[in-house]
């Protein structure tokens, strides 16, 4: 977050004496002095330059200032966002790391080949995902490492959903004993 906050000082730093020299070169103009030279136009051609706009107003200086302002707003914004897309991202970690604690204090469960893969999506209001992939020798001990993952999961968050990836595979019996 610091780094943004540097970002935002010193385009701001950068601008500022922009929307001041737009001021100033608009007022160094007096009113009555003729601009550039016309260039003569042709029937039925279009003016090959537009007259220019009128500066003695202010008006850039305040095109400038809307400007930088604008600036700060997006670069805000993504700030935000980076700031609870890590937000997310710890909170995904804490919920995979107490699902691999829970799942290694089980005796049963601590010689399995089984990955929990926990993701948070950036927006509150959709559910976590727990994947959880590997190998498990019998249908049953499938079914108590996804109860352990559902009752490790329900105390972090309130929504959530398990994605099983799990293959029952006889064969890791003999490592799981």
């Amino acid at each position: 977050m610091r780094s943004i906050t540097i970002a935002l000082g010193t385009l701001l730093g950068m601008l500022l004496p922009a929307t001041f020299v737009a001021s100033v070169w608009a007022q160094a103009m007096p009113p009555g002095q003729p601009g550039p030279t016309p260039v003569p136009q042709q029937p039925g051609m279009p003016s090959p330059t537009a007259p220019p706009p009128d500066m003695s107003s202010g008006e850039g200086g305040l095109v400038a200032f809307s400007l930088v302002i604008a600036v700060i707003l997006i670069l805000a914004i993504a700030g935000k966002l980076i700031d609870l897309k890590h937000k997310r991202e710890e909170e995904a970690t804490l919920l995979q790391a107490r699902i691999s604690d829970a799942l290694l204090r089980d005796q049963r469960l601590s010689t399995l080949l089984v990955t929990p893969t926990a993701s948070v999506p950036i927006w509150r209001r959709s559910p976590a995902t727990i994947q959880v992939t590997g190998q498990v020798p019998t249908p049953e001990l499938r079914q108590a490492v996804l109860r352990l993952v559902e009752r490790e999961a329900s105390g972090i968050r309130p929504d959530f959903r398990v994605d099983d990836r799990m293959a029952v595979v006889p064969s890791t019996a003999s490592r799981a004993a």
